[in-house]
């Protein structure tokens, strides 16, 4: 098996993609999906919706995962992730070291948003707040920027291939537009949604993601 050639990740488009991740994080809009589990919203004069999958379409996907992994494993062009991880050690990347720092990292950032909470609660000093606040945010970003590294390395990996796979069909089946009063699928068929190019896939996608994290 080949060893997988990947240009090094430039800081700056790291720095691109961080920015991108801050600019759709938004809490309220969690806290909405987490309590109604879909989102309604119009776009272009057409209203839409992203729903939580019914039992049936659980199965339904989790068939397809299956069934994308056993094609994708037995064809040599692809590699898993654990044969990836050992060809970037050859290159003396270590994955499994960013995902031991990942884990501490998030850990001290918890602990602090524990004592923030904590001093908060006793009505510390603003300027006490602000110390704590900065560095929890500066640990959130030495994390996010970790895990984009990592993430990228293993992007052509079989699990995220078939990751990709497993929601894309899952929006393909929950998301939904409105005619007149009847709730239909956005697209007809999981062909029609591969084949659709337009910006409100992407959008249904983003929700689909969301919905997927809180259930």
């Amino acid at each position: 098996m080949e060893e997988p050639v990947k240009d090094v990740i430039t800081e700056q488009k790291i720095e691109e993609i961080k920015k991108k991740l801050s600019n759709v994080l938004d809490l309220a809009e969690m806290e909405t999906l987490i309590k109604s589990n879909e989102k309604i919203f119009e776009d272009n004069g057409v209203t839409y919706k992203v729903r939580k999958p019914n039992f049936k379409e659980k199965q339904e996907v989790y068939q397809k995962r299956v069934e994308k992994f056993t094609e994708l494993i037995k064809n040599e062009k692809y590699s898993l992730e654990e044969d990836l991880k050992q060809a970037y050690k050859k290159r003396n990347i270590d994955l499994d070291e960013m995902s031991h720092q990942m884990a501490i990292k998030i850990k001290r950032r918890d602990e602090m948003m524990l004592q923030l909470g904590e001093l908060i609660k006793n009505g510390s000093p603003e300027e006490d707040l602000k110390k704590y606040e900065t560095e929890i945010k500066e640990i959130h970003d030495e994390i996010k920027l970790i895990s984009i590294k990592r993430t990228s390395y293993l992007e052509f990996s079989i699990e995220n291939q078939v990751l990709i796979y497993t929601y894309s069909y899952l929006t393909y089946l929950v998301s939904e537009k409105k005619e007149g009063e009847v709730w239909v699928r956005v697209w007809k068929t999981f062909d029609e949604f591969q084949n659709d190019s337009t910006a409100i896939g992407n959008k249904l996608s983003y929700y689909t993601t969301l919905i997927a994290s809180v259930e």
